[in-house]
């Protein structure tokens, strides 16, 4: 069967009062991400042992961090109004790896049908071409780069349902740790 793949890539800009550290550090706590998530509703944390995940050329076998694995669940609306019987329910497993500029994730839907890979990492400004002009001095960017890979047939299905799911991530993670450090609350750091 015929796999196609589609690219999207989300920024956010950091604001004056945060550091990279301050962001990478926040990503390297993978339940920020995980309840970021637009669709997802729970997770735990399961041991690591599909030897294709562990040998997936996608994770970095020189970084030092260990591959961890969760197993999620997402609600997903298929019929709104109609409780729970308009909804649908997913587990799927999901691997995170810490890196030093961010995190990379991979997350396989139901029987092998649908791939996506992330990757966040902290990027000046300039590097990757700003929002809509912003950026053009030495700031710095959250940026996720995703890339789902399905049947074709699949891909206009998949492609709507992984934006919407991934399109805010790096927005509520920069406002979560810009509000923990300007409150003095704290946030969990790896």
């Amino acid at each position: 069967m015929s796999r196609s793949s589609h690219t999207f890539q989300f920024e956010a800009l950091l604001p004056s009062s945060l550091t990279t550290a301050d962001i990478i550090s926040a990503l390297h706590v993978h339940e920020n991400c995980l309840t970021l998530h637009a669709f997802t509703i729970g997770h735990k944390e399961v041991p690591t042992t599909d030897p294709d995940v562990t040998s997936d050329p996608y994770f970095s076998p020189t970084d030092p961090a260990p591959i961890k694995t969760y197993e999620v669940t997402e609600r997903h609306i298929i019929v709104p109004g109609v409780g729970d019987w308009g909804k649908k329910f997913t587990t799927f497993p999901a691997w995170f790896q810490d890196t030093t500029t961010g995190l990379k994730t991979r997350a396989d839907g139901p029987v092998g049908a649908l791939v996506v890979r992330a990757e966040w990492s902290v990027q000046p400004g300039g590097a990757c071409g700003g929002m809509k002009g912003e950026a053009e001095g030495p700031e710095y960017m959250l940026v996720e780069n995703v890339t789902v890979e399905c049947a074709w047939w699949l891909m206009s299905l998949a492609k709507r349902s992984v934006e919407a799911a991934h399109r805010d991530i790096c927005r509520k993670l920069v406002e979560k740790v810009d509000r923990a450090r300007r409150t003095g609350a704290q946030l969990e750091v790896s």
